[in-house]
């Protein structure tokens, strides 16, 4: 095992973006997924939810894009992503949370969707 891959924790995280910028939430997503490759780090899971209905108004919005993404990266790609989260206009809310382990399974939100679709 090499030193990169043994410095390497699992996150999860969460990112709410303004609903009337879908296509610049994409886009910024996409800089986030390049940035956690091209240092080094992995993509576990991607899931994008879409649109849909705040419980409680956020700056005056009622719906929210959400996205989903399960990474194993470095402290160095989280320090650098979560200043990219951080001071991005778009994302009305975020979390990041440590996992023990990577998930790459669907999520219960995507499951949901999936078996209401069927």
């Amino acid at each position: 095992m090499r030193t990169e891959e043994y410095c390497m924790k699992n996150y999860e995280i969460v990112l709410l973006f303004t609903v009337n910028e879908e296509n610049l939430s994409l886009q910024t997503v996409d800089k986030f997924k390049k940035l956690v490759s091209d240092k080094g780090g992995k993509i576990d899971r991607f899931e994008d939810w879409g649109n849909l209905k705040l419980a409680y108004p956020i700056n005056k919005n009622t719906k929210a894009h959400y996205i989903l993404m399960n990474i194993s990266a470095n402290n160095e790609i989280l320090i650098e992503l979560s200043g990219m989260i951080k001071y991005n206009d778009n994302i009305l809310r975020h979390i990041i949370l440590s996992c023990k382990e990577a998930i790459t399974e669907p999520s219960l939100m995507l499951k949901k969707e999936i078996s209401q679709a069927s």
